[in-house]
């Protein structure tokens, strides 16, 4: 699986899932900080990565990539963010590590 982390969740995430051994990056590493959501979109289409997202809204008409959608308020309590996430993203990976195009719910 191959994951492009969105910009509301912290860069470490991307490097923390790099050393799980899943290819991850985040936006600002390939240079998509502050760029539009179809802009990041496209990326992903290109480089066949799902976006791991908060923006629901902003992502929801998209059908041709895959959909990561992680609200901060669901994720495990008890660790900063960027940790649970890595630990949501890592065990969803490893069930389901060839998802369809679409929105998508770990956790």
């Amino acid at each position: 699986m191959k994951f492009l982390i969105d910009e509301m969740f912290p860069p470490h995430v991307a490097r923390d899932l790099r050393e799980l051994g899943h290819d991850a990056v985040h936006v600002t590493e390939v240079g998509l900080a502050a760029t539009s959501d179809p802009v990041v979109a496209a990326f992903a289409r290109t480089e066949h990565r799902a976006i791991v997202t908060e923006n629901v809204v902003d992502y929801a008409a998209e059908r041709d990539v895959a959909l990561v959608f992680v609200l901060k308020k669901n994720l495990p309590p008890g660790r900063p963010h960027g940790a649970a996430l890595v630990s949501v993203l890592d065990d969803w990976a490893r069930t389901d590590p060839a998802p369809y195009l679409g929105p998508h719910w770990p956790g």
